[in-house]
């Protein structure tokens, strides 16, 4: 045995004062009286008791003495080896992933797994002894440590209410793994994980079932406390969005629906747009059964699709599915041209494309700066995305995205310089003998027997890919530059019959698209627990240095991005070199995202940061999180774990051992204080 406060021993030397005012006699006050007759009698009285009175003061006294040993005892606060060879640390793992907002069905009372296991928790905290430690730990796919080793019940109560349920999908290994290496470290460890355990992997498995205590390691207790058992669910396992195959100004939306349930299920799928009902459709799956669907004609202009399963189940985090549909931006394209009604025509059909058409003086009296004109960067910028240029060649050319067709050869006095290609002589009997069938602008197209009357000899530049040629001569290439996009055609489209073919137009929309780089749509998708990640374009960084004025702002004005997601919760978020990193992303739903230049919070007349107007770049920017996970849809326990499951955790030791020695020596202190209380109290009455 040892002592906590050994210094408090030197208490013992109150024994002296205590024996001391038992020993000492007080003097008898002489009186005379009238006779001795009655005290003679009171005296042979006393003499007949006084064995008895004598023994009655020593156990006073003792009693007192054993009461002063037993405060200075506790004041020093003893430890038995005993006691602390049996203490234990726990390393609690509290499972938070989604299938653990299943409701479970008790004694009337729907909780969920997350609350019943808080619950559990709760009461092991509440076994502790006083000389057992706790750590907490949270886990879906990264484990969170929420309180060190402490046996302060307050703080750990405190940190399980504190843990919050989420949408993300399990995987146990890393909190384990954590856990372990904890665990280590301590002389009498025990490793407790409360979950459903409904996906465990074959490592994890392995670890469970491995021996520990070898290699002069500690040995770890596993103890693994099942909560929840119901297996009645149906769930949305995928809902994404794609461009539609057939119309390419349409989306499609994929879903799909699995029931993991051992009944057949009736239910109907809603779909709404913008929380309004346009949608619902019946479904009957047997036990096991998966269906997938898909969904099309939105004749909408964007905005916030969702999914809901109109079923009574376990696990309702699966029975809605959420997608943004994007906004169908239109493509400026200008078309500079004399006159060509076959090209306007193919533009004018594509519903994608908002086409203006210019004649060559109007390109250069309307679009060119006059000459001499000091432009910026933004001005200088282009209104339109795509230009294309019909038999014509523009005297200048800045960067952007362009598409030449048969334009005429330039003398070397008003050639451009920024063009880097050479026109040569007429191409005799031009017809196209070789293409690239599988490049973006030259797909699902066949130039077999196209008809051509003009054409002629020109010499790409190095960096070009040629597309298509008329034996050695290429007759359609492309050149790409960090700034600029070019296509050239050294056809004459009007001295031909290609735009009598289909594969006019699909040429003519394949190089739009090529031009965009937009084969698939843009998809602000993510799985639940995923990193947002998005580039928010600096205007001041495009500015060149020798443009801006005293006027300018400061090139790094900070920005703040406002997220608002499920529940009306809300972020800010600073918006570090242009890029934005997110990864609240715990619970699934829209996160709208909003742009705001930040203020400086110590300035007293400092306004409030709001949110920008939405601009191009971030309008519309609203990111879809689903759960949509096959495996966290089956909420039933995995049977592979079966055999290694407990219903609870073990207090650890007996009821006495359960506060510190100190706290029962004060309560037998108390004790022997009432004892001795009463003999006192005799004594006076005697």
């Amino acid at each position: 045995m040892n002592f906590l406060s050994p210094i408090s021993l030197f208490l013992f030397g109150l024994a002296i004062p205590i024996i001391a005012l038992y020993i000492l006699r007080l003097r008898r006050r002489r009186e005379p009286v009238s006779t001795l007759m009655f005290w003679e009698e009171l005296f042979r009285e006393r003499q007949t008791t006084s064995l008895f009175q004598r023994l009655k003061h020593l156990l006073s006294l003792l009693l007192q003495l054993l009461f002063l040993a037993l405060l200075v005892l506790a004041i020093a606060r003893p430890q038995f080896a005993f006691i602390t060879k049996s203490a234990r640390q726990l390393v609690l793992i509290i499972d938070q992933s989604a299938s653990m907002n299943a409701i479970e069905e008790e004694e009337g009372e729907g909780l969920t797994r997350l609350a019943s296991a808080k619950e559990s928790a709760l009461r092991t905290v509440d076994g502790l002894r006083f000389m057992d430690e706790m750590t907490v730990i949270s886990s879906h796919t990264r484990p969170v440590i929420h309180i060190p080793f402490t046996n302060h019940q307050k703080s750990l109560r405190e940190a399980i209410n504190a843990i919050q349920p989420t949408d993300i999908s399990t995987n146990l290994e890393p909190a384990y793994d954590l856990a372990y290496a904890i665990a280590q470290t301590k002389p009498n460890p025990e490793i407790v994980i409360f979950s459903d355990f409904q996906s465990i992997s074959e490592e994890l498995l392995a670890k469970f079932n491995s021996k520990t205590g070898e290699d002069e390691e500690p040995e770890i207790k596993r103890r693994l406390i099942r909560v929840g058992e119901a297996k009645d669910n149906v769930g949305i396992t995928q809902f994404r969005v794609r461009k539609s195959l057939v119309n390419a100004f349409d989306y499609q939306t994929l879903l799909r629906v699995v029931n993991t349930s051992e009944t057949e299920k009736k239910f109907n799928v809603e779909l709404y747009f913008d929380e309004n009902l346009f949608d619902v459709r019946p479904y009957s799956l047997a036990p096991g059964e998966s269906k997938s669907e898909i969904f099309s004609n939105f004749a909408f202009e964007g905005g916030k699709l969702k999914a809901v399963l109109d079923v009574q189940d376990a696990l309702p985090t699966d029975n809605t599915a959420y997608a943004t549909l994007p906004k169908r931006d239109l493509i400026p394209v200008l078309l500079v041209t004399a006159e060509n009604p076959f090209l306007q025509k193919a533009l004018a059909v594509d519903e994608q494309i908002k086409l203006t058409v210019l004649t060559p003086t109007e390109y250069e009296t309307d679009v060119l700066p006059s000459r001499g004109e000091v432009t910026s960067p933004l001005q200088k910028k282009q209104p339109y995305q795509v230009v294309i240029f019909d038999r014509y060649s523009p005297p200048t050319l800045g960067d952007g995205k362009y598409m030449f067709i048969f334009p005429p050869a330039a003398s070397s006095e008003t050639a451009n310089p920024e063009l880097k290609w050479n026109i040569g002589g007429t191409l005799e009997t031009p017809i196209i003998t070789d293409w690239e069938r599988t490049h973006p602008i030259l797909q699902h197209v066949h130039l077999e027997n196209v008809q051509i009357g003009t054409a002629y000899q020109v010499t790409p530049p190095s960096t070009a890919q040629v597309l298509a040629r008329s034996f050695e001569s290429p007759v359609l290439f492309i050149d790409v530059t960090p700034n600029r996009k070019i296509v050239f055609a050294a056809i004459n489209i009007l001295e031909s019959d290609l735009p009598l073919r289909i594969a006019f137009p699909v040429i003519i929309a394949n190089t739009i698209q090529w031009f965009q780089q937009r084969s698939e749509i843009q998809e602000h998708h993510l799985r639940t627990g995923e990193v947002l990640k998005q580039r928010i374009e600096s205007v001041d960084a495009t500015l060149q240095p020798e443009l801006k004025t005293e006027t300018d702002s400061p090139p790094d004005t900070p920005k703040l991005a406002k997220i608002t997601g499920p529940g009306d919760k809300t972020w800010e978020i600073p918006i570090e070199r242009d890029a934005l990193l997110f990864d609240q992303t715990q619970r699934a739903g829209f996160y709208e995202l909003k742009i705001s230049e930040a203020v400086d919070a110590t300035a007293e007349d400092a306004p409030a940061p709001v949110a920008s107007e939405p601009t191009e770049e971030d309008s519309g920017t609203v990111w879809s999180v689903n759960l949509a996970d096959a495996t966290e849809s089956h909420i039933g326990t995995d049977p592979a774990v079966e055999d290694l499951l407990e219903t609870s955790v073990t207090s650890g030791g007996g009821a006495l051992l359960r506060y510190p020695p100190w706290v029962y020596l004060v309560f037998l202190a108390v004790g022997l204080s009432v004892v001795e209380w009463f003999l006192y109290q005799r004594r006076r009455i005697d």
